[in-house]
């Protein structure tokens, strides 16, 4: 866990850039007693601003579409992973079922 000071800091980014993203609710850090708290996805999302803002060039319009199709992307990713773990947990019979019927969609 951060602070916003840590974050501009480490990441070595402007504080009122930092602020915009938050303000935009491109950044959801918690608060803490009036403290901004970053966690490990709040930094990685900062990172990724960033470079996309810095390093690609993006333009502050089009970062809300970059960031909902990056969610998704994300998210898709996550629900994948889930899938191939409930996989592993069936019975192999059942698992050859299930990869039979996939192969056979293709």
């Amino acid at each position: 866990m951060k602070t916003f000071d840590d974050i501009v800091i480490d990441l070595d980014v402007n504080g009122s850039e930092l602020s915009d993203w938050i303000e935009s609710n491109w950044v959801l850090p918690t608060q803490e007693d009036g403290t901004l708290i970053f966690n490990e996805e709040d930094e990685a999302r900062v990172r990724l601003l960033r470079e996309l803002i810095h390093d690609i060039g993006a333009n502050y319009e089009s970062m809300p579409i970059i960031l909902r199709s990056m969610d998704q992307v994300y998210n898709l990713r996550k629900l994948l992973g889930h899938l191939a773990t409930a996989i592993q947990s069936l019975p192999s019979d059942a698992r050859q079922d299930l990869e039979n019927i996939i192969r056979n969609q293709g």
